[in-house]
């Protein structure tokens, strides 16, 4: 029970305020939303640190590997989000008109809106972007991958932990006050009750796309051998539970590991693979984020965007993945700036879309960590066949 805390908390805050919040004077709802404006400015103020701390840690870890090895492992990573992005984008575009999210209804009830308005701002100083910290990042990281030492890697693992223990034990506790301020904003705004009750379809939508994305990947590195399937499936299943109650990739990783050790045969393999795509190989959040995305665009009456604009954003993400902490909600925090930023999001939509994200997150962690097993059982296939493992025990221990 505690692991699922803070989705509790958001429950619970989004039945009381769908039940209770007309009670509320506008004053005390604006007080919230104020409250939640500052929590969100200072994460974005904060944010370009902690791109460039994770994605340099993430990078220069793999400096003790063969450059083919790493050359492999991202190759298969990158392409792996990029195609299953694209997936949620189609698929969104498919079927959100079909379940009736559409913009013509939300812009004719958006018109007749008097919204709640914080009371004021705090001007944080823009000392560097999020753009700005992806490049940085990923061209440290890299030196360190190919060029680094000891010294560099070390130093990169000191910041990320330290910028992991503040998301953790500051930012994590204050996300229930973050988004009560954006629920409170959307229940003056519009029904809450209503919008989340329209939300059912969409979590159906996302979870079906995920389960099969799973099977996909799992029938894929089996070679369409469903015994195979059945089997490996079974060895991974026990992390893909503890993903589902931690939220956390990283918590899940003695489990993850075992299984990759039992679905290849090659404890090399696996003591390679599993680590190093445990925070950066995301399907499930892959599928997940562009519905999402479409479905708070049509919320607010936006018309979602094109396939150009898209492609533009699926970089921005596939980057983005790198940087993103092991925390719940992480890959949100650092896409929020990118879409304020480049794609129309307001505060509001940006509140929307974290709180929607964090209830979907239990299952797109299950994903993720099921889905890297069998990314494990692939690379054993494909690495094997280039012999680009011989060396690894050697060059690992």
């Amino acid at each position: 029970m505690k692991e699922f805390a803070l989705i509790i908390k958001l429950g619970v805050a989004i039945l009381l305020i769908s039940l209770f919040g007309d009670l509320v004077p506008e004053d005390v709802q604006r007080g919230f939303f104020t409250i939640s404006l500052i929590i969100k400015d200072t994460l974005v103020f904060c944010m370009p640190l902690i791109v460039f701390a994770f994605i340099v840690a993430c990078l220069a870890a793999f400096q003790k590997k063969a450059p083919l090895l790493i050359t492999l492992i991202l190759g298969f990573v990158v392409a792996s989000n990029f195609f299953f992005i694209q997936m949620g984008y189609v698929v969104g575009e498919v079927a959100l008109p079909l379940l009736g999210y559409t913009t013509d209804t939300a812009r004719q009830h958006m018109n007749q809106l008097t919204p709640l308005r914080p009371f004021f701002a705090f001007p944080f100083p823009k000392l560097m972007n999020t753009d700005t910290a992806l490049l940085l990042g990923s061209l440290v990281g890299i030196y360190g991958a190919f060029w680094g030492n000891e010294t560099l890697t070390s130093w990169s693992h000191a910041l990320k932990n330290k910028v992991q223990w503040a998301l953790t034990k500051v930012f994590i506790p204050v996300v229930p006050l973050y988004v009560i301020g954006f629920l409170f904003k959307i229940h003056h705004d519009e029904s809450l009750s209503d919008l989340f009750a329209n939300y059912g379809p969409i979590f159906l939508l996302v979870t079906a796309l995920q389960v099969l994305s799973i099977f996909a990947f799992f029938f894929t590195a089996n070679g369409g051998n469903m015994q195979k399937l059945k089997a490996s499936f079974k060895n991974v299943l026990p992390s893909g539970l503890v993903g589902l109650s931690t939220m956390s990739s990283v918590a899940t990783l003695p489990l993850t590991l075992l299984a990759a050790e039992k679905n290849t045969n090659n404890k090399a393999v696996a003591e390679v693979v599993i680590p190093a795509t445990t925070n950066i190989h995301h399907v499930g959040n892959s599928v997940e984020v562009p519905i999402l995305m479409a479905a708070v665009y049509a919320m607010n009456g936006i018309d979602p965007m094109g396939y150009s604009t898209y492609l533009l954003f699926s970089f921005y993400y596939v980057i983005a993945k790198f940087g993103a902490a092991s925390v719940p909600g992480g890959e949100a925090f650092i896409l929020i700036p990118i879409l304020e930023h480049h794609f129309g999001f307001s505060d509001a939509m940006s509140g929307l879309l974290m709180t929607l994200y964090i209830f979907s997150d239990p299952f797109s962690t299950a994903t993720n960590v099921m889905c890297n097993g069998a990314l494990a059982m692939l690379m054993d296939k494909f690495c094997g066949r280039l012999k680009a493992f011989r060396h690894v025990e050697k060059v690992t221990s």
